[in-house]
């Protein structure tokens, strides 16, 4: 910590997908495709996966773009973010975790095929380091999930359960289905939802009342009784 001049006071570890060198040199592009990607286990991702796409840029060429799916955290991953943790802490510093939702979202074991549920901030939490059992998640002096829609969307075609991932409007204690911006007092949610843009033309405005869980229509769609059709 001498390089810092001794003010370096934490790590934090941010986790996001990341793809390899070579896509990283234009040579391909990173994404990720509920198709190609979801079933895939953290290991088969960072063997590579690809697919194609097309090209429908206006300047061309207009050729199948070839992409990777994003690489997420492998066992090897959590061991050594463990490990840097582990001493951080036996340091006397602060150590804070900034993983993906899906990476760290249930405590249940995964008893899928193959192991492919992601969580992998939860699965591979505990390792050992100087003979003693060390536990990432409990050690870590904070947490941020960030959510990325993608990638828990596809999530919900590996569940057992056909209403896990449902928008039923079955409201739950403190989270009401409609969200209200136009209380005042405590009640006022104060979500943003106005702001304009400075010395330039135009602004973003979202409603101040809105529904925030509702049955999604479209060709194929999760319907009510779990199946998959048309609304």
């Amino acid at each position: 910590m001498d390089y810092f001049g001794g003010h370096l006071d934490g790590i934090d570890f941010d986790w996001e997908g990341y793809c390899n060198f070579t896509c990283l040199h234009e040579l391909c592009g990173c994404d990720w495709d509920e198709k190609h990607c979801n079933d895939k286990t953290p290991d088969e991702l960072a063997a590579g996966v690809y697919y194609f796409v097309d090209d429908t840029s206006p300047q061309g060429p207009h050729k199948p773009i070839r992409i990777q799916c994003w690489l997420l955290p492998v066992k090897a991953t959590l061991q050594v973010m463990g490990g840097i943790a582990y001493y951080m802490k036996k340091a006397g510093f602060l150590v804070t975790l900034v993983p993906m939702s899906v990476s760290a979202y249930s405590g249940d074991p995964d008893t899928s095929p193959k192991q492919n549920m992601k969580n992998e901030y939860v699965k591979w939490s505990k390792n050992t380091y100087e003979g003693n059992e060390f536990n990432l998640l409990e050690a870590a002096d904070g947490m941020l999930l960030q959510w990325y829609s993608g990638f828990d969307a596809g999530l919900c075609g590996l569940v057992d359960d056909p209403h896990a991932c449902t928008c039923d409007q079955v409201e739950v204690p403190d989270y009401p289905n409609w969200h209200n911006n136009t209380l005042e007092g405590p009640e006022k949610s104060g979500l943003l939802y106005n702001y304009a843009l400075i010395d330039a033309v135009g602004s973003n405005t979202f409603p101040s009342y809105f529904p925030v869980r509702c049955q999604s229509c479209g060709p194929d769609v999760v319907l009510p009784n779990g199946t998959r059709g048309h609304l």
